[in-house]
């Protein structure tokens, strides 16, 4: 019996590679990063899945030899997962042109051959699209910022590939990430446990922007993946948009310092610093984001709790 085969794009990615390591023993994998924020290489990956394809390949710059190599991979692809992306708030903030022209480009091409194979799509979205707002719901209106804030380019470029899909009539199912996270996930773009982790390891201080009142709401890539496990061997949620997130680890930026403080060492210091110290005037922090979740709860509850993540990031850190 043929297996079924899916193509990930930015597979060497945190999320992208996490899929790889858990579909390889169903499908025939294939990877396309051109590892410009890879986490692993394809020896790494290939350590653990075995057998893998992989194409180093940049989404919005194809040659045309990319295009007829990506054209020819598509005639037999049951699901392509897309989860090549700009990835962190440090990363947008420092070239917003470059991650808002990008995208763009990579929709451009990539959308049209999905769409003339019927290729079923799993898409990577973003809370970002809700703007500042708690308990999110898939229907609601959204509330994207200014553009004069560049950082809000990557919420409409989110929006406008869900519309694109859509327009494009793909076999589609779209997921809003909240602040999926876990161990190998790097903390160099200002993804928020790795990077308060390494400060405090690092540096023995966490810092915290404002008064540290935000809300953010953590979900662990084991959640994540358990969910599409369900969505990609289901078809009850065909052409729909799921929020993928945990509603239960709900929590300010200052109670996230301090359960990493407790876990690591009472000693470090967590500092209270204005935004803009770090970030340019192309960024805004966002006050509030959390999601509703009662779509996903439907069929799957994220099971890890905050404290565990926040163990799960400071094993991975000292291994």
């Amino acid at each position: 019996m043929t297996r079924r085969k899916m193509i990930v794009s930015g597979g060497l990615g945190f999320l992208g590679s996490e899929i790889a390591k858990n579909f390889f023993q169903e499908f025939d994998i294939t990877i396309i990063d051109n590892l410009s924020t890879n986490v692993l290489t394809i020896d790494d990956l290939a350590r653990i899945c075995g057998e893998i394809s992989y194409k180093n390949m940049d989404l919005a710059n194809m040659s045309e030899e990319d295009k007829i190599w990506l054209n020819t991979e598509l005639k037999d692809t049951t699901i392509f997962c897309h989860f090549a992306a700009a990835v962190g708030v440090k990363k947008i903030d420092q070239s917003p042109r470059d991650a808002i022209i990008n995208e763009n480009k990579i929709n451009h091409d990539l959308l049209q051959l999905l769409a003339k194979f019927k290729t079923r799509l799993i898409f990577a979205s973003s809370s970002e699209v809700y703007g500042n707002q708690e308990d999110c719901k898939e229907e609601q209106s959204l509330q994207i910022g200014s553009p004069d804030t560049l950082r809000w380019g990557y919420a409409c470029n989110k929006l406008m590939t869900e519309f694109l899909i859509k327009s494009h009539e793909i076999p589609h199912i779209i997921l809003r990430l909240f602040n999926v996270t876990g161990p190998g996930q790097s903390p160099e773009y200002g993804m928020v446990i790795p990077k308060m982790v390494r400060d405090a390891k690092r540096d023995g201080r966490i810092q915290i922007f404002g008064d540290g009142k935000q809300t953010r709401a953590f979900c662990h890539v084991k959640d994540l993946i358990s969910a599409m496990k369900y969505l990609i061997n289901e078809d009850r949620f065909d052409n729909q948009t799921i929020n993928i997130g945990n509603d239960k680890n709900r929590v300010t930026i200052e109670e996230l310092a301090t359960q990493i403080k407790l876990t690591l060492d009472k000693s470090i210091k967590i500092e209270k610093i204005p935004f803009n110290h770090e970030y340019s005037k192309n960024s805004k922090d966002i006050l509030k984001r959390s999601p509703n979740i009662e779509k996903l709860k439907s069929f799957y509850t994220p099971k890890v709790t905050l404290q565990e993540i926040i163990k799960d990031i400071v094993q991975g850190c000292d291994e």
